[in-house]
C-alpha cells in the first residue's frame, strides 16, 4: 500500500539528544536500541562533546522538534564515573 506523499512517516524507536550548559540541542542520534543502549549511547556522547552537560532519550519525534516532553532518562556528567568525564 503506497503512502501518499503529503502524509508525514510515524517516528519510532528513540533518540539520543544532547545539551549544553544553556540547554540547547547539540548532539541528536535516532537509535533502534532498546532503553538501555540508548543510555549507553549517551553515556559516549557525554564523554566525546566537551559542550554537552546532559544526554536524555525520548522517544522518536520529528526531526525538528525540541523534545520538550518528560524524557525516559537523563545521564549528566555527575552520573558518569569520575575517570570517564571529559572535563
Amino acid at each position: 500500500m503506497a503512502i501518499p506523499s503529503s502524509s508525514k512517516p510515524t517516528p519510532s524507536g528513540l533518540v539520543v539528544i544532547a545539551r549544553d550548559a544553556a540547554g540547547q540541542i547539540v548532539t541528536r542520534i535516532t537509535s533502534k536500541r532498546d532503553l538501555v543502549g540508548a543510555m549507553h549511547t549517551g553515556r559516549c556522547v557525554l564523554r566525546l562533546r566537551l559542550d554537552a552537560v546532559r544526554v536524555e532519550v525520548h522517544h522518536g519525534e520529528g526531526p525538528t522538534s525540541e523534545y520538550r516532553e518528560k524524557p525516559l532518562a537523563v545521564v549528566s556528567h555527575e552520573d558518569l564515573p569520575i575517570k570517564q568525564r571529559s572535563v
